[in-house]
This record gives structure tokens, sequence and C-alpha cells, in this order.
């Protein structure tokens, strides 16, 4: 668990690409909390306003030390990765990389060596960002260089519990206890939510989000759910939460994954209806469980 008096260090590499830019936004936009962060309410429909729903959360802008796109204007095979990479970064606990150049990937935990870097998290938005061979080797390499790393995918896979998206070996270094402080700290991951229900236990008054997908669409489907009947009454309740996950939207890609045997995105959505669901005391969905190729 991490230290509640300590001010943990962030820094953030992301790669070329608008899509890869958009995602990295809204990752760093849910930490720092702006007011103009999150418009879903108001592009849902006309005439309907933000109900301020994030007003409470914390501002982490303190904590993040840099944030620099990298891979601009490189050859496509990149023979030393580390001349591409920047000369110097400020020391931080962790690194935040973001869909760049997979030769750059190679590269950073020679490069990350002698910078001090505690954890590195590697989120995997879109399956074409890291193959399963280049993650296997990268986590390796930071396995043999004693640095701490993880490979949720997607985001929001991230948890602290071993399962199907959180396997040593393959998402995760045999030592993860800092990237547990990663999550502990600024409270992103696999979304954790609890609901306050109405006396006759049939709609949901109000929400609290524990933890939420680092994009913050947890935020958002929750509020959605405010003042629904939880039971089927023209529509059902994982009907409900899955229009309110694509109306956020969810920006992680649609293409099927070899080894989720699944889209990125579709995994998002059922994690946060599983979350929502346990938390409402029902059954936890099948479709959640998801096959790997990779042992």
């Amino acid at each position: 668990m991490s230290d509640k008096n300590k001010k943990y260090t962030l820094g953030i590499f992301y790669g070329v690409g608008p899509e890869t830019e958009m995602l990295t936004q809204k990752f760093v936009g849910n930490l720092i909390n702006s007011d103009d962060f999150c418009k879903a309410c108001e592009n849902l429909e006309l005439n309907i306003k933000c109900d301020k729903c994030r007003e409470h959360l914390k501002n982490y802008s303190a904590s993040i030390y840099f944030y620099e796109q990298v891979g601009k204007d490189v050859p496509d095979f990149i023979e030393e990765p580390t001349e591409y990479l920047p000369k110097s970064i400020p020391p931080v606990d962790f690194l935040l990389v973001v869909g760049i150049h997979q030769d750059l990937l190679g590269g950073l935990p020679e490069y990350l060596s002698d910078k001090d870097v505690k954890a590195v998290i590697v989120p995997i938005e879109d399956p074409i960002w890291v193959p399963p061979g280049l993650q296997i080797q990268v986590l390796k390499d930071f396995e043999f260089m004693g640095i701490q790393a993880a490979f949720p995918k997607p985001f929001c896979a991230l948890r602290k519990e071993y399962d199907e998206h959180n396997k040593i070996g393959y998402h995760l270094t045999k030592k993860h206890d800092y990237i547990h402080e990663f999550i502990d700290y600024f409270k992103v991951g696999v979304p954790i939510v609890s609901f306050l229900m109405s006396k006759d236990g049939k709609s949901i008054e109000d929400k609290c989000v524990i933890q939420c997908a680092p994009c913050g669409s947890t935020h958002y489907v929750c509020q959605q759910l405010k003042g629904k009947y939880i039971e089927n009454n023209g529509t059902s309740l994982n009907e409900k939460i899955s229009k309110a996950h694509h109306a956020y939207p969810c920006n992680a890609s649609m293409d099927q994954d070899t080894i989720l045997k699944d889209s990125c995105l579709h995994v998002g959505g059922y994690l946060v209806r599983n979350a929502i669901r346990k938390d409402l005391g029902l059954e936890i969905e099948e479709s959640q469980k998801l096959t790997y190729i990779i042992k």
C-alpha cells in the first residue's frame, strides 16, 4: 500500500499519431481533473449540463513531472533506440508509456537502467501497440534491469489480484509492489464502485467510485445510473451500462485481439459492467472470462 504522506511522481512518454495522443490526453486529463476535462454529459443530448460529478476528485497535476512525445520523425526500423529517446529525464517514481514505436519500447529497459524509475506501466489500448512476443521480451529485459513493469491490456485491467489480465511473466514482473503503489496512489485501474440504493432496493440513489478506469469513464458510467431502476424496465442494466460506456466514449481499439479473443474496448466494457454487478449483488457475467493462448 502506498505511503499516504508521500507524493509520488509520474512521467509520461507517448507515441506519434492522433489516436495515441487522444488516449494519452484522456489519461492525463483524468489525473489532472481540470474543469473542462469531461464533456460527456453535454455531448449526450441537447440542453444537458454537467452535474459536476468530478468536482470532489483529487488533482494530480503536481505529480506529473513530464509529458513528452517520443518517436517523431524516426526511421521505420531503429537500430539504436536510445539515440531517439530524450537525453535526460527528471527523476520520477513511475513512467507511463503509451503507444510508442515498438523499437523504442524494446530499448526502454536499457535506457532506464540508470534513471532510478521504480516502475513502468505500458497500457495496451490497441493490439498493434505491443505484439505478444515483444511484450514478453521487454518484460524479461525489465526483470533483468531490476525495474518493475506492468502491461495491462486494456489499461482498465490493471489490478492487484492475479487473473487472466494480470499474469507474472506476461503482464507483470515478478516483483510488482511499486505497481500496487501506483494503483493505490492514483486510484486508477480496474473499476471498483459502491452504490447507495433506494429504500425499496430497486433503484440507485448515489454512487462512489473507489477506483476508476484510467480514462475517467467509471465516474460517467456510474453517474448515468443514478436514479435508474436496476431491474428490467425496457432497458436492461447491462444495456444502460453499455450505452454510457460507449457515450463517454471508451476510445480503446475495437479490433479483435488474438490474445484476448475480443477487442480491448469490449473488455473495458466487461470490466466496468461486472464491477457494477458485483456491488449490486448480481451474478458476474461469464463473458468477462477470456481465453488466453499464451501460458
